[in-house]
């Protein structure tokens, strides 16, 4: 795999019907056990009705995962962050657990062949992309949480092993249904993330039924490797959607002799981060909208690889913002192919013997760009129910971020962590 990757976070709830599954190896100690809920057919009409499925693309590894999948969910008419490496690797936690078509569907998504190869690049993601340096550090951590009302429902232990080799995951144990619960949960995302997502009240709704959370994190903070002085920061005008004129504070400076990329209706220039990476912002050309730049994997792949590249001195504007966003993620999945897992036909009998279907997948992340560099954060949810120097002169090119544009956050080895667009570089 080109790519290496990290997470963000996963939520993963379980349940199904009752019945009695007992460990694989009765000497080995018994795992935490769960309550179930009654019915194991998804109710579909809550995630739109009828599917509309007309062309399930080809995926294949994680740049094509990328691609697709931010084609789904950014159209460029609003603000948008994404991680796009937080929902593989709850997906592939999922995926550890299914079986059968469950299972093929999902890792078509991921764009593996197998389990086996899946969960190797799991493992090389983690290894890979943990650490911290002198000016950023980029934090992963995976846990499980387990039920402990019922005493009739236990995990496979060959599942929760994968997790803890494989992914890194913690083990514990909350009583679902009560307030400890969801107290406990957050408090440990909070702690990951460096308290930086505010978790929506919805996404920790956990009755008594609730079979288990699965959670992964990231959080990335850097530094540029070349900082903007907050003295240059000026105010301008931020040209939005639809004759929309903002007042804005831009960070500012020169870069001599640098390398941006023309394209096709944009330009594309990256700012390096200290320790991590960097990060990448993509420019529309003035006649040209960020809307009409996105919608399919192919542009999504032009606009971060494609273009000519040119050195040039380089002016650079790029408005401060913050932001927090949410994604909900059933329908798009379910666009892209992922259904039996959201029905009664779902089989996760890899990881219980308990009959479970995915009622729910959304992420919420943060993003925070300042003079100082860029702070980050995700996490994904996963809900299951039961069932050189040159002396030539050189072009001069302004970079001004004065109208909606894309970016991304990029690994030194190229791995996406992030991908997004700025429509109102708003503070929050």
């Amino acid at each position: 795999m080109k790519k290496t990757i990290c997470l963000l976070l996963a939520l993963l709830l379980l349940g199904g019907c009752t019945g009695k599954a007992a460990v694989e190896n009765k000497e080995e100690k018994p795992l935490p056990h769960v309550t179930v809920y009654a019915e194991p057919t998804a109710d579909l009409s809550e995630m739109g009705g009828i599917l509309n499925i007309q062309e399930i693309p080809i995926i294949d590894g994680y740049d094509s995962f990328v691609s697709v999948l931010s084609a789904a969910v950014i159209d460029g008419r609003t603000n948008k962050n994404l991680s796009p490496i937080s929902v593989y690797l709850a997906v592939a936690m999922a995926a550890e657990g299914a079986r059968g078509d469950t299972q093929a569907e999902l890792l078509a998504l991921l764009g593996e062949d197998s389990i086996e190869s899946l969960r190797l690049n799991a493992e090389n993601m983690l290894k890979a992309l943990s650490g911290k340096g002198r000016t950023g550090e980029l934090v992963l951590a995976n846990s499980i949480w387990m039920g402990m009302q019922d005493k009739d429902v236990t995990f496979h232990e060959a599942y929760l092993k994968t997790l803890a080799d494989s992914y890194g995951a913690e083990a514990q144990t909350v009583p679902f249904g009560e307030e400890e619960a969801v107290r406990r949960i957050v408090a440990w995302i909070r702690e990951k993330t460096r308290d930086k997502i505010k978790v929506s009240d919805d996404a920790m709704q956990f009755d008594a039924d609730t079979l288990a959370v699965l959670i992964n994190t990231i959080y990335l903070k850097d530094s540029w490797q070349t900082p903007f002085e907050e003295g240059n920061t000026v105010q301008g005008t931020f040209y939005g959607l639809d004759g929309q004129q903002l007042n804005v504070n831009y960070m500012c400076r020169e870069d001599g002799d640098a390398e941006i990329v023309r394209g096709d209706g944009y330009l594309r220039y990256s700012l390096a981060l200290g320790e991590v990476g960097q990060m990448v912002f993509v420019l529309p050309d003035e006649a040209v909208t960020l809307e009409s730049l996105l919608g399919n994997r192919d542009k999504i792949d032009e606009l971060l690889h494609g273009g000519d590249a040119k050195r040039a001195d380089v002016n650079v504007m790029v408005p401060k913002f913050t932001f927090q966003d949410r994604t909900d993620l059933e329908e798009i999945l379910m666009d892209l192919g992922v259904w039996t897992c959201f029905t009664g036909g779902a089989d996760f009998s890899g990881m219980t013997n308990t009959p479970a279907h995915i009622s729910r997948i959304l992420q919420e992340s943060r993003i925070g760009v300042d003079e100082k560099g860029v702070e980050a954060a995700a996490y994904t949810m996963i809900a299951l129910a039961k069932g050189g120097v040159s002396f030539e002169p050189r072009e001069q090119v302004d970079f001004h971020l004065t109208r909606p544009f894309l970016y991304a956050i990029e690994s030194r080895d190229g791995t996406v962590l992030f991908i997004g667009t700025v429509a109102v570089p708003d503070r929050a």
